[in-house]
């Protein structure tokens, strides 16, 4: 739990209240001397002061923060240390995670949710751009911001696209990443690039347009881990309007070509940042951004934090049916959610704040080739080797499973 008490001093930001506690790290919003703005300080948990793996992952978190300079990422101020553990002085963000926001209010409307989703492209773009690969992309580590625009927060599990630049942090063979919305190569713990982004973007689109992810089914037996994994790799993409018959068709087919089982099939960041831009305009969710056309990206500059007062939030301009927004929570890199609504990613179905699933959602299961179920199988068979392992120690081959 988090050890900090408001009225603390670090550095030159003085802690005013606790945000919220995630896997590696406390998160608090603060105020910095100097400039008198708010800012969230995430500081590494007291549990992990001793785990040196996690202590120089969280420094390479804002390393890679700090390496994008975007309106569509989180911005990293500063890094420096307190009682010992690394802390990290971030933008603070006056919203709230999708994650948090579908579970209060429902699905979006399909003009929203292509707009929110091209936001998120834009940061992940450029994010790629400077040579990243998120990893751990999912509802809760994007924030929508009042007044408008999404940020992609939460670099906690990034690499390089080189593989040569990466540190060994992460084990041959360990997946990463978070079941709901991890692409099939990434769970076979393959080689990837930006494209596994790109899938679990697809997947989130999924969640925001049907208020579940693409590949749980709404029964607690059905829905743990290693199951939801196994549809990844061998389960037809979903159709959105099978649980949302009112989804744009147009951006139901876009989910699932962001989701094809493929990396080759799925559409680069310039092609799904112009078309999710033309769906979004042609539903009235916003303007066109010219800055789709060009190869780096660019995006409208982000709002204010907020602090003159509240007011509900419009997420895009000229969008209809929009989803009403709750009071905001503070965010940062990891931190966009206020205690208790980490939902994206529960052992089972029972303790998340899922939609019921509609009539005709059920998971099919296709005939399969004698050489494809034995490969599943074996891939399967090796993920479960690697979550015992992991659950039998702290270090060597396993999982890691963001939470």
């Amino acid at each position: 739990m988090p050890t900090v008490v408001p009225g603390t001093t670090i550095d030159r930001y003085r802690i005013e209240a606790v945000v919220g506690a995630g896997s590696m790290g406390d998160v608090y919003r603060g105020i910095d001397a100097d400039l008198q703005r708010k800012v969230a300080v995430k500081i590494l948990s007291e549990r992990h002061r001793d785990n040196r793996e996690l202590r120089a992952r969280f420094v390479r978190e804002a390393r890679a923060v700090a390496a994008i300079s975007h309106p569509n990422v989180v911005q990293v101020f500063t890094t420096g240390s307190f009682d010992g553990r690394p802390y990290i002085a971030m933008e603070f963000l006056d919203g709230i995670d999708l994650g948090s926001s579908v579970a209060k209010q429902g699905p979006w409307d399909s003009g929203t949710a292509a707009a929110a989703i091209r936001d998120a492209g834009l940061g992940l773009q450029a994010a790629a751009h400077a040579g990243l690969i998120h990893r751990d992309v999912k509802p809760t580590n994007l924030v929508l911001l009042q007044g408008g625009g999404v940020k992609v927060t939460d670099f906690g599990l990034a690499k390089p696209l080189e593989p040569g630049d990466e540190p060994a942090l992460t084990a041959m063979g360990v997946v990463v990443g978070t079941p709901d919305y991890i692409a099939p190569e990434q769970a076979r713990g393959e080689q990837i690039d930006q494209r596994v982004d790109i899938y679990a973007l697809g997947g989130t689109l999924y969640f925001l347009l049907t208020g579940m992810p693409p590949f749980r089914t709404g029964r607690p037996s059905d829905d743990k881990y290693l199951k939801v994994v196994a549809r990844h790799l061998r389960n037809p993409v979903p159709d959105p309007r099978e649980r949302n018959p009112d989804a744009d068709p147009e951006l139901s087919e876009l989910t699932r070509s962001m989701m094809a089982k493929s990396a080759e099939d799925r559409p680069p960041y310039v092609q799904l940042i112009a078309h999710l831009d033309d769906i979004a305009a042609r539903l009235d969710a916003g303007p066109r951004r010219p800055s789709t056309n060009s190869r780096q990206p660019s995006a409208r500059p982000a709002p204010s934090d907020g602090s003159g007062g509240r007011t509900a939030p419009t997420p895009f301009v000229g969008q209809h049916n929009q989803p009403a927004q709750p009071p905001s929570t503070a965010g940062g890199a990891s931190v966009a959610r206020a205690p208790g609504n980490q939902h994206d990613n529960g052992e089972d179905a029972a303790t998340r704040p899922y939609l019921p699933r509609s009539e005709g959602s059920e998971v099919v299961h296709p005939r399969m080739p004698v050489w494809l179920k034995a490969t599943t199988v074996l891939a399967v068979l090796l993920f479960a080797v690697g979550l015992t392992l992991t659950l039998l120690g702290p270090r060597g081959f396993g999982i890691l499973l963001a939470p």
